[in-house]
């Protein structure tokens, strides 16, 4: 089995984790964790909400200040990330685990919304972390998913993240777009997405829609809903 980036992110160095975090901290980031926090907010009064990818965390923060009755999870398969969530959410109630999707501890029908954000295309076994969602998600609840695409308008791609970046300074002008490069370069295809959640159990219940995040043109939200 090929690896498609767990194996780096498993021996993540610190290091990489705090770059990855302020990184995350710049403007047009903060816009597209708000933006996607507002959408997931708008799925959940209440109950159990797991990010999964969490990372730095941050997106629990999100979703704490716009309702903290919303139980939060977060899942990383980066012992480094889940460290630097704790710190990030040290006034926060959340569960944080170390773990990888494809195979998780939570019990089978327990989370009323299910996330990750831009980084499925990063999943060694998706059909399986697909499944395992099916199985921990509620029944008659939804799983959103944001990820990149391939189809996007290039040369409208730049003057986005131009204008995104145009406050902030020289190196991460030139270190977010490399970034974004090297994911885009990864990524699925549309048609390549829809045959994976095709194969999965989400098979008769998923819908995959273009939206833009802080105005950029490579997002997908995909909603996955269990019968």
């Amino acid at each position: 089995m090929s690896d498609r980036g767990e194996k780096s992110f498993i021996k993540l160095p610190k290091f990489a984790a705090k770059l990855y975090d302020k990184i995350m901290q710049l403007g047009p980031m903060k816009i597209q964790r708000s933006q996607i926090a507002e959408v997931l907010s708008n799925q959940i009064n209440e109950g159990a909400f797991l990010d999964v990818g969490t990372g730095h965390g941050r997106l629990l923060i999100e979703i704490n200040k716009l309702n903290p009755k919303i139980e939060l999870y977060g899942l990383d398969i980066s012992e480094k990330m889940i460290n630097l969530a704790k710190t990030n959410l040290i006034n926060i109630k959340a569960d944080l685990q170390q773990g990888n999707i494809t195979s998780t501890n939570y019990q089978s029908n327990y989370f009323d919304l299910i996330t990750c954000t831009g980084s499925f295309y990063l999943w060694n076994d998706p059909i399986e972390g697909l499944n395992e969602i099916h199985r921990i998600l509620k029944p008659n609840k939804t799983a959103i998913l944001f990820e990149s695409h391939k189809e996007y308008d290039e040369s409208n791609l730049k003057v986005e993240i131009k204008k995104n970046l145009s406050n902030e300074g020289f190196f991460n002008r030139r270190l977010v777009p490399y970034f974004l490069k090297k994911q885009l370069k990864m990524t699925y295809d549309i048609n390549e997405l829809i045959n994976l959640l095709n194969k999965s159990l989400f098979k008769h219940t998923f819908s995959v829609n273009k939206i833009t995040l802080a105005n950029l043109p490579i997002w997908l939200k995909i909603e996955l809903k269990k019968e």
